[in-house]
């Protein structure tokens, strides 16, 4: 009777264990089920119909490519094209090969005494301000001139060179090096003004490269986009303007497109060709001229 007891004993011990050790196996196993289902949502990514699933390798080659893509279209979006035509009035072109076709008569004298092209002159008084509340007395030294008044420039110049002993023809040279022949002058426009510092002027210097090493210099190449002006003859740029890098030059050719021309380093030249081509996509485009 004694050994019967115990056996049942023994027996009901060892169901109670086998319990206790079967929760225990199930609460281990739900917290291994857990942490596997939320290890999935992290590092596999669900596909189109929210599945979870992996990248395989070539999928993974792919995204970056579309990623990058994507990127690459957003960036070209941002620097498109302004929406200007090439022939718009802010970009008539007149350089060696472009002459004027008529004289500016839509001038407007300013406080200085000097005339620009009455449509832009607020544009550059407000330059004239910003710069001064930055310690920078911008003086102009030339704007709007007559195809009469370049004459008289070009053959000032041109007898300075011969007066300092040059051949007429090495003073020819030097003059259109930095004077353009009558007719074919930005200054014509009224949209051009050559600009220096006022204590610059008074030490007197002139329009010289050098006046890019100031403070003016290096602020009228940051700051006159903002007012819609380039820099028209820039360094690295001669084979294609046929002018030598003239810091002092500007041009005004609108807000919006000094910003695009200035940020994509182009020349007039360059930027309508870009025009042209935008608006004519079938004709091949030329060499900038």
């Amino acid at each position: 009777m004694h050994n019967f007891n115990e056996k049942i004993k023994e027996l009901f011990n060892n169901m109670l264990h086998k319990r206790t050790f079967k929760r225990n196996l199930i609460g281990v196993s739900s917290v291994i089920f857990v942490g596997f289902m939320i290890s999935s949502f992290i590092f596999f990514p669900m596909d189109s119909e929210g599945n979870n699933r992996k990248y395989t390798q070539d999928e993974k080659v792919e995204k970056k490519a579309n990623d990058k893509k994507d990127e690459s279209q957003k960036k070209k979006k941002t620097e498109s094209l302004p929406d200007i035509k090439a022939d718009d009035w802010k970009l008539v072109l007149v350089n060696a090969t472009h002459a004027i076709d008529h004289e500016n008569e839509q001038l407007e004298v300013m406080p200085n005494g000097f005339e620009l092209d009455e449509r832009i002159t607020k544009e550059y008084l407000e330059m004239e301000k910003a710069a001064a509340a930055d310690g920078i007395n911008l003086k102009v030294v030339s704007s709007y001139r007559s195809i009469a008044q370049q004459e008289e420039v070009f053959a000032t110049n041109l007898n300075q060179h011969i007066a300092e002993g040059d051949t007429p023809e090495v003073a020819e040279s030097k003059t259109r090096a930095y004077i353009t022949e009558p007719g074919t002058s930005e200054h014509h426009t009224g949209l051009a003004i050559d600009v220096v510092e006022q204590s610059w002027f008074d030490q007197g210097l002139g329009l010289e490269e050098s006046f890019y090493d100031t403070e003016a210099g290096k602020w009228l190449e940051k700051n006159v986009p903002n007012y819609g002006f380039v820099i028209r003859y820039p360094k690295g740029k001669e084979e294609i303007t046929n002018i030598n890098y003239e810091p002092w030059h500007l041009r005004y050719v609108g807000k919006e497109s000094a910003k695009y021309m200035t940020k994509n380093k182009l020349v007039l030249e360059e930027y309508l060709k870009k025009l042209e081509k935008a608006e004519n996509p079938k004709v091949k485009e030329k060499k900038a001229e």
